[in-house]
């Protein structure tokens, strides 16, 4: 074992007893870290200040069966208007997300505003320990040091921020967990029908699924997967929602995004290349020339992704970089996108720390991707900055994947 790796099975970790207390009293720092979060901007949160009242507003609206009208903003305005402050449609937070999505979550508009925000946030704490639980037969360094991984994960900035604001960034990281893990177990199609619930983020789906529809040889399955339930999610939603909500859906969205592109200092706080290149380029070209650019800019970082993924070995570690890389540069490159967004990034931090610790910091690019790694993790203890720091360590995990992945020089295999 090489001096700078962690043990794989150290002598005090095997006692049962020892190890049961310390995972207990990970959970429940883990969970104190992520309560207390929440119940310090829970008065914000009750009147209505969290991206949750968009949501619990969607599936209020189907709810009533007044679904046809889902992305009616008079509609949408008066119904959030009912439990929050924002009572107009010039204040309101209007629901911008998939069809489907409303639906599922139209169980929750049984319950009043506040009881329905608390039931959200305890769904998300469970997802969050369920991708642990899920992840803990593929990744056996990580399994070992569980208790560490769950108080990581519980002070993890973009997931705090998500559990607060009522996202459902947390759910994108369990379905992004269940692709990797039945990608692993030969099971393809499930791979890519867990991808395909994901369409609620089609800057993240999309791009993902590309990227393994280029790398994997089992393409044609996880593309089956992906189209299959795609389909399947759209009947889902004309079916409940009727053939004029579901097709009105697309204009609404580029309704919203052309209104949001006018608002700089949402594009410039924005944790990716997009919110990278602004301050650069974007005041200085016109929107569609920017755009243009943030595409090809784009376009280079994946074809870097592919071009790594073709120099690894066969090997267990290898492959799961493979997919790190693929998951990391999935969030670089997606054009819309904020903090709690990058909760998705917390499943390639996983698989890059269990490769550490399986093959040791015996470079100086391992020595560097635990740095990495660890201040991605402490990042909620450091001091604010106006820098962006997210965009900056994305796109430095990305190139030091690349070159871990093109390091072994050995001849190219599936990814996962």
């Amino acid at each position: 074992m090489n001096a700078l790796s962690l043990p794989a099975n150290p002598s005090w970790l095997r006692l049962p007893s020892l190890r049961r207390l310390l995972i207990g009293l990970a959970l429940i720092g883990s969970f104190l870290s992520q309560f207390s979060v929440a119940w310090m901007l829970r008065n914000q949160i009750a009147i209505g200040f969290s991206d949750f009242s968009a949501f619990y507003m969607g599936g209020k609206i189907v709810a009533s069966g007044n679904g046809g009208n889902l992305y009616d903003l008079v509609t949408q305005a008066r119904v959030e208007g009912a439990y929050t402050v924002r009572s107009d449609t010039a204040s309101f937070l209007p629901y911008n997300h998939a069809p489907f999505e409303a639906v599922l979550l139209a169980p929750l508009a049984v319950f009043p505003y506040p009881t329905a925000c608390w039931i959200w946030w305890v769904c998300n704490l469970l997802l969050g320990f369920l991708v642990l639980f899920l992840l803990r037969p593929q990744l056996p360094r990580l399994n070992t040091w569980l208790a560490l991984a769950i108080l990581g994960m519980g002070f993890f900035q973009p997931l705090l921020t998500a559990e607060c604001q009522g996202q459902d960034s947390v759910l994108s990281l369990l379905l992004f967990t269940v692709c990797f893990v039945n990608l692993v177990r030969g099971q393809a199609w499930i791979a890519g029908s867990a991808l395909a619930f994901t369409i609620y983020k089609p800057q993240l789906a999309l791009a993902m699924i590309a990227i393994l529809a280029i790398t994997s040889e089992k393409r044609w399955r996880i593309l089956a997967g992906f189209i299959e339930t795609c389909l399947g999610l759209a009947a889902l939603s004309i079916a409940m929602l009727g053939w004029r909500a579901c097709a009105a859906y697309p204009a609404f969205v580029e309704r919203f995004a052309a209104d949001f592109d006018d608002v700089k200092s949402r594009t410039e706080t924005m944790p990716n290349l997009r919110g990278l290149m602004y301050p650069i380029f974007g005041t200085h070209l016109s929107h569609p020339v920017f755009v243009l650019l943030v595409g090809a800019v784009s376009v280079l970082f994946v074809l870097a992704a592919l071009w790594a993924s073709r120099g690894k070995c066969g090997t267990v570690q290898g492959k799961h970089l493979q997919f790190a890389l693929a998951v990391t540069v999935t969030e670089i490159v997606a054009y819309h996108g904020f903090l709690h967004d990058m909760t998705v990034l917390l499943l390639p931090l996983f698989l890059v720390w269990n490769s550490l610790a399986e093959t040791g910091l015996t470079t100086w690019r391992r020595r560097v991707l635990a740095a990495i790694v660890l201040l991605l993790f402490c990042r909620v203890f450091l001091p604010a900055s106006s820098l962006p720091f997210y965009a900056c360590a994305s796109i430095a995990l990305f190139a030091l994947l690349c070159l871990e992945i093109r390091g072994s020089g050995e001849p190219a295999v599936e990814t996962v």
